[in-house]
């Protein structure tokens, strides 16, 4: 084993460092489409998103159910977005009456490796973009949630598509289309408390 001076030592660790990072944002930009070809203009970025919205593999919306903390079941419409053949979450959309009082709450979860910073933006077919930041984030994705009124969440179940759009920490862009077709009648099987 060759023993090292502290300086070089430091600097062994700062090269292996910055190696695991770019590793890591290779990878995942990889895994959004973009490492086939890295010359490829920003808006084909999302290639895998695209080709993952326009594919049914079933309903788009559908109910689910989860414990609260007092043991009682809270339920809402979810949809995911999944790249394929990468089998690759891009986004997981939920949205129920699961804010204080009853009240709608839409909460999305990008995956790992977003640049939190940047936040999450959505936008509702040609209406203005809302900006969200990341409110946590775990081993598994990044959360970004917001309380809806009756008009807001009116808007998203007549809506078509909502483009939703964050960045990686490797500067990628990456636009997300979620198909709204389907949240209406989903939303009927939830209960608004």
């Amino acid at each position: 084993m060759v023993e090292l001076n502290p300086s070089h030592r430091k600097l062994v660790l700062t090269v292996l460092a910055m190696a695991t990072v770019i590793g890591a944002a290779v990878l995942l930009s990889i895994a959004v489409g973009r490492g086939r070809n890295p010359t490829a203009p920003a808006s084909t970025a999302s290639a895998a998103a695209e080709q993952a919205a326009g594919k049914e593999a079933g309903p788009l919306w559908a109910k689910a159910c989860a414990k609260n903390q007092d043991g009682v079941d809270t339920c809402y419409a979810e949809q995911f977005v999944i790249a394929q053949p990468q089998n690759l979450v891009l986004l997981h959309v939920r949205i129920g009456y699961i804010g204080p009082q009853g009240m709608p709450r839409l909460i999305v979860a990008a995956p790992p490796g977003v640049w939190l910073p940047g936040g999450l933006t959505l936008t509702l077919d040609k209406n203005k973009p809302i900006a969200l930041p990341f409110n946590s984030c775990d081993a598994g994705s990044c959360l970004a949630a917001v309380e809806m009124d009756q008009d807001a969440l009116k808007q998203f179940t007549a809506g078509t598509v909502l483009m939703a759009h964050y960045v990686l920490a490797n500067n990628s862009p990456v636009d997300v289309p979620v198909r709204m077709a389907g949240l209406s009648d989903a939303l009927k099987t939830v209960s608004a408390k």
